[in-house]
């Protein structure tokens, strides 16, 4: 093929050998699950699910079923996968992989678990097949995202079939030729735009749903002997001409290239991390930030004058953040820095159900029409420094220094407590304990589907 990149993603994921993997990245692909299936339980629990539930033909019949989660329901394995992908991304909550600054769990974890049924997969091939789908999203996306958002492509669904059709192929067997020619061809599925965002609007939700189809899809059709264009990817017409620009190109180009020197030794999938608030996940150090200073001087919500907040340009610019108010819907408020900020202060958490409570909080509302944000050149993505400026005339000022960032990176207590904290409603704690078992010692089970079976809501 003419870019040296998709064969030796497909390669590497072709020949992933669970044994010969670090117990690290293994762990990681595990917590992957559990903060996926945390994550479902929570965005269950939505109306506007419940809304898509009834709109969208997801628990259609079909001879190859596999598991709605939650429900417990049946469908054919293809449009499972797709409802526990909306599940998993209802609330934003899910995993973000500072590549593609996305998330690839909706994307790669409801897609294996809902094939390995079908196919009986091993708990081996599963946890190779999520390695092999958060890689060639990663590699794909690292230096090409930057490009592709500023022309208001989402990072999540452009590059999101890639993964998917690495993951589905990985775990249909496919050796590395057939294997690149899925992901080849998973480019013609890459869409989405972030335009909903910057309009709180709800179509987001479905963009994810359409870049697991198309992965899906890329997938059985090379496994059935469909041939894609070696060229789709750098051609004249390609995906990065589309999406990047052709100035972009060599750029990009040259960066994968340089990329595969550590194929194999840097997996993407420890490039990702997991979100203790409910918001996108350029506003999560910002949220744990201002919870420190509240904390720290006993800063309460009546007190708040004013705060000011200084981020990355690309922090600021990302559509949805910069939106102080007010606030008609939970969309409206989901991306915003100033909705995070002012949930922080006044209920000192931000969870799914703070949206709830929030949107007519007049206190909340308040704080967040006086939160300004300045983007400040030289800043990274999540460098944040907030000032709370009192009545009192005080400021009180924090930064990205004092975020604890081992909550975005959690032990097993910390998932143990997150699912407990998002499916605890839905599930005993012997299920749960249950689930958490049964991932923990998923390479050791031929076969997978045991897991799924315990995905369902107590009756």
């Amino acid at each position: 093929m003419e870019s040296e990149l998709i064969p030796a993603l497909a390669e590497f994921s072709a020949e992933i050998d669970l044994d010969r993997l670090p117990p690290r990245v293994v762990d990681r692909a595990k917590t992957c699950i559990i903060d996926a299936v945390a994550c479902a339980f929570a965005g269950y629990q939505t109306g506007i699910c419940q809304m898509l539930q009834r709109a969208l033909p997801l628990s259609e019949g079909g001879s190859q079923q596999a598991t709605n989660w939650v429900e417990g329901t049946r469908a054919g394995y293809f449009f499972a996968a797709v409802h526990n992908c909306l599940l998993v991304h209802n609330m934003i909550h899910d995993d973000m992989n500072e590549s593609c600054r996305g998330h690839i769990g909706n994307l790669v974890v409801p897609t294996t678990l809902a094939m390995s049924e079908v196919f009986g997969s091993s708990g081996k091939d599963v946890l190779a097949a999520i390695v092999a789908g958060y890689e060639v999203v990663g590699r794909i996306a690292a230096p090409a995202v930057a490009h592709s958002v500023e022309r208001g492509f989402r990072g999540t669904s452009t590059y999101g079939p890639f993964g998917v059709a690495a993951a589905a192929g990985r775990l249909l067997g496919f050796e590395s030729e057939k294997l690149a020619h899925a992901i080849s061809c998973a480019a013609s599925f890459s869409s989405g735009l972030v335009e909903p965002f910057d309009r709180g609007s709800m179509e987001w939700r479905l963009q994810n749903g359409m870049a697991l189809m198309g992965g899906i899809v890329a997938a059985l059709t090379a496994g059935a002997g469909f041939k894609s264009s070696t060229s789709v990817v750098t051609g004249d017409s390609g995906f990065l001409k589309a999406f990047c620009g052709s100035d972009a190109i060599g750029e990009i180009r040259q960066s994968w290239a340089d990329s595969l020197k550590t194929l194999g030794e840097v997996y993407e999938v420890e490039k990702t991390y997991f979100k203790p608030f409910a918001t996108c996940g350029y506003n999560q150090i910002a949220c744990d930030v201002t919870l420190k200073l509240v904390e720290r001087h006993g800063i309460t919500a009546d007190q708040v004058e004013r705060i000011e907040v200084k981020v990355s340009p690309d922090n600021k610019s990302y559509p949805g953040v910069a939106h102080g108010g007010p606030f008609a819907s939970t969309d409206e408020a989901l991306l915003s820095k100033p909705f995070t900020i002012a949930a922080a202060v006044v209920f000192g958490d931000l969870q799914v159900e703070t949206y709830g409570q929030g949107l007519r909080n007049p206190d909340l509302l308040r704080i967040a029409r006086s939160t300004s944000l300045e983007a400040v050149e030289g800043y990274s993505a999540l460098q944040t420094e907030i000032r709370i400026v009192t009545r009192d005339g005080k400021t009180h000022t924090g930064d990205a220094s004092m975020a604890d960032l081992g909550r975005f990176l959690p032990n097993h207590e910390s998932m143990k407590a997150k699912l407990e904290m998002m499916a605890g409603a839905l599930i005993s704690r012997s299920r749960q304990d249950r689930i958490l078992e049964e991932i923990s010692s998923l390479e050791k089970r031929k076969d997978a589907s045991a897991l799924v079976g315990l995905l369902r809501r107590d009756k």
